[in-house]
């Protein structure tokens, strides 16, 4: 549901707020989804939004009319040459680090800093080798990337160590158990040996490491992108600002601490390139409708941005300008070529047209792989689904009638993907 969300954006604003005033009054910028971008200081924030003077004007500005909130570092984000080579640990959930250098230790990846602006404090990491989606040397070679890109099209459900040669890369498939605690090696159990049967692989013989992480079951929601002044780019689950300076904790699990907001550069409430399923053109399949369900719906597979009234989509009492609203007995298929990070939807059944005992089965799959299943009832409140679709080219809904000619259109409002 929105409420929360909306709560917690302004928990996390407030606590920003406090920070930037005490530190760089007068730093901040704001541009809304209008266009305008103002210039000033942010004073207060409410359940609303925020108040942000301009002169000697207080202009209120909803929450929801914010696009991004430009920070003190804005101006002072590096632009690495190729005389500054750095490595990039890409999370599960699209966020990207910079570093000089990493390792792996234990099941942690420590690394050395990349130069950063004069009198801006490092950053600190903590990365779980959990939430890690590969790590990569020679990140700032575009040759490299490219390669490594034809790479993993050829991955499975394997790690892979990963070796430069001359003619490109090569790699190991197996199990990467952890790093040694110095760094050097890490324990390999290549692809076929006995269980536990493992061996030590240096890791300056590597160009890097893919991990394959299982879908998790649950998925932390993304409240903005977090841009700094090394080039990170981190999807934050929570953000918590406290004398001792802010901690961005990911979707999946890493914490990066900054000792002020001086290394901050913006807060990008629009999350970066979101596709609502509404605006595009699935593929579709489906059974035939019986004959008495024409009658009501002719021939209707889904609807767009509307219930099955023509009216606004609605949820629990909430109205939502943006959804789809998908007949039972249909399969909707998205091609979003890999190009992002998590799926987001307030799942439920249309109320226009359903009665107490409607109900049907949805099921998210993911290059086939199913990333949510489960059987909506009308009496029940309607669900948040949040799901990381990283790497997945097919994403499919599929509505499945649970009893028919009972109304049981499922209703997915705000449904989108993001980077």
């Amino acid at each position: 549901m929105r409420t929360p969300r909306r709560a917690t954006l302004v928990l996390v604003a407030a606590a920003l707020v406090a920070a930037l005033l005490a530190a760089d009054a007068g730093a901040d910028d704001v541009t809304t989804t209008a266009g305008k971008k103002l210039n000033g200081t942010l004073v207060s924030v409410d359940a609303q939004g925020i108040t942000f003077t301009t002169g000697e004007a207080k202009v209120p500005i909803p929450g929801r009319d914010i696009v991004v909130v430009d920070l003190p570092g804005k101006d002072k984000v590096m632009k690495y040459s190729k005389d500054t080579p750095y490595t990039e640990i890409e999370l599960t959930d699209g966020s990207t680090i910079r570093l000089a250098k990493f390792a792996l230790k234990g099941k942690k990846f420590e690394g050395d800093q990349l130069p950063g602006p004069s009198g801006v404090a490092a950053p600190t990491y903590d990365i779980p080798m959990g939430s890690v989606l590969l790590a990569m040397k020679k990140a700032d070679d575009p040759k490299q990337r490219e390669a490594w890109k034809k790479m993993l099209t050829t991955r499975g459900k394997r790690d892979m160590y990963v070796i430069e040669r001359p003619d490109g890369l090569t790699y190991l498939q197996g199990t990467i158990h952890a790093g040694t605690d110095d760094g050097t090696e890490i324990n390999f159990e290549k692809e076929g040996a006995k269980p536990g049967e493992t061996e030590k692989l240096r890791q300056n013989r590597s160009a890097g490491f893919v991990f394959y992480q299982p879908q998790p079951a649950t998925v932390a929601p993304t409240i903005c992108l977090v841009g700094d002044v090394y080039g990170n780019s981190l999807n934050a689950a929570a953000i918590a600002v406290s004398p001792q300076g802010v901690t961005v904790t990911t979707v999946s699990g890493a914490k990066v601490t900054y000792a002020s907001t001086s290394a901050l550069a913006k807060l990008n409430y629009a999350l970066g390139n979101v596709a609502y399923l509404s605006d595009l053109q699935p593929q579709v399949d489906g059974a035939d409708f019986a004959m008495e369900e024409r009658k009501l719906n002719p021939a209707v597979a889904f609807l767009a941005d509307r219930s099955l009234s023509n009216d606004s989509i609605k949820l629990d009492n909430q109205t939502f300008p943006k959804g789809l609203c998908v007949a039972p007995d249909t399969a909707l298929t998205y091609n979003i070529n890999g190009d992002y990070s998590q799926f987001k939807a307030t799942a439920g059944i249309d109320e226009n047209g359903a009665n107490a005992t409607s109900a049907a089965k949805l099921t998210i799959e993911g290059d086939g792989q199913v990333l949510f299943s489960e059987t909506l009832r009308r009496k029940d409140k309607a669900k948040n689904v949040v799901l990381t679709v990283k790497g997945v080219k097919q994403l499919k809904i599929i509505v499945e009638a649970d009893t028919p000619l009972n109304g049981n259109y499922v209703t997915l409002a705000e449904v989108r993907v993001q980077k």
